[in-house]
């Protein structure tokens, strides 16, 4: 006589807990980690190449880079909640999204209120951490977080608004190490970022392209799909390219910096735009997602050019 064993069931109140608090892990987007990372890549060169400048000891870098990461998975989860908010009725006519929490019901617009504001309290109490440039610098990011869903009401151009806001992270970064700005620094790194999220959020809008008229959504791949825009995407790059270069030769970067970290960079935004599909909506979404993963190319020059000055 064989003998079965059942799987374990889960038991009916965590099953409810779990049913309860997966809604909120979807609206604030910490299911996965794309969107925060987006976020963390340009703390990440503020912070390295300030480093560098002012030869900061390891120590300093192993405290501050896991604050600036979490920092960044808070705003970008309220920001998320904010978005959603916001769109909450263009979302339910637009297919990729109509099945968010608050389009679909699982989470409700007063609920949504209410954990937005959990989520800012618990980023204010991070700041409380920060230096007070880097909290004050990070305090003045927070209208672009939270105005950027907005844009798409009224113009054609949120990507750029995107980059605005994004490319704001360089200034966090930098400023978390040094307590200061340093503008012919922070000015040409900071539009390098601008450049490069204003790029990435062109080949994300692409996705909706089809939809976006019917839900009352004006986007930037609409005024670029019949005006080549991949011409428009490759001047964004060399942007992107061109200003991190002449943030290497404000700050005197060595060899790594050029020779690792711009050509790596070069070549990932060089494959992004030439192999995308922009007809093919699953496609944009992998060259976007390859934004993701572009600071693990970028972060061994960066280090390298840290340590042979530090050592």
């Amino acid at each position: 006589m064989s003998t079965t064993t059942s799987p374990a069931k889960t038991p009916i109140s965590i099953q409810k807990a779990i049913d309860a608090v997966v809604p909120y892990i979807k609206l604030c987007r910490i299911n996965g980690l794309l969107g925060v990372w987006l976020t963390f890549w340009p703390c990440i060169w503020g912070a390295l190449l300030a480093a560098y400048v002012y030869r900061v000891p390891p120590s300093t870098l192993i405290n501050i880079l896991p604050f600036l990461f979490v920092g960044c998975a808070s705003l970008h989860s309220a920001a998320c909640t904010i978005n959603d908010i916001f769109d909450r009725d263009m979302d339910r006519l637009v297919a990729r999204t109509k099945n968010r929490p608050i389009p679909s019901g699982a989470v409700s617009v007063r609920n949504a209120w209410i954990f937005m504001t959990v989520q800012v309290i618990a980023f204010f109490y991070l700041l409380t951490w920060a230096n007070t440039t880097c909290a004050l610098v990070t305090i003045a990011n927070l209208p672009l977080q939270f105005a950027y869903p907005l844009f798409k009401r009224f113009t054609y151009w949120p990507s750029a608004f995107l980059g605005l806001t994004f490319g704001w992270g360089s200034l966090v970064g930098w400023s978390a190490i040094t307590g200061s700005l340093t503008w012919k620094v922070n000015a040409p790194l900071y539009i390098a970022g601008v450049c490069w999220a204003f790029g990435y959020d062109i080949i994300y809008a692409f996705q909706d392209k089809r939809d976006d008229p019917q839900a009352g959504v004006k986007s930037t791949a609409l005024i670029l799909d019949n005006n080549r825009p991949k011409i428009f995407l490759s001047a964004l790059a060399i942007g992107f390219i061109t200003f991190f270069y002449i943030t290497g030769q404000v700050v005197a970067a060595n060899a790594a910096y050029f020779n690792l970290t711009l050509i790596a960079t070069a070549m990932h935004v060089a494959w992004q735009i030439s192999t995308v599909d922009l007809e093919n909506p699953d496609d944009c979404f992998q060259k976007f997602y390859s934004n993701s993963w572009i600071g693990w190319l970028m972060v061994p020059g960066l280090l390298l050019n840290y340590t042979t000055r530090v050592a």
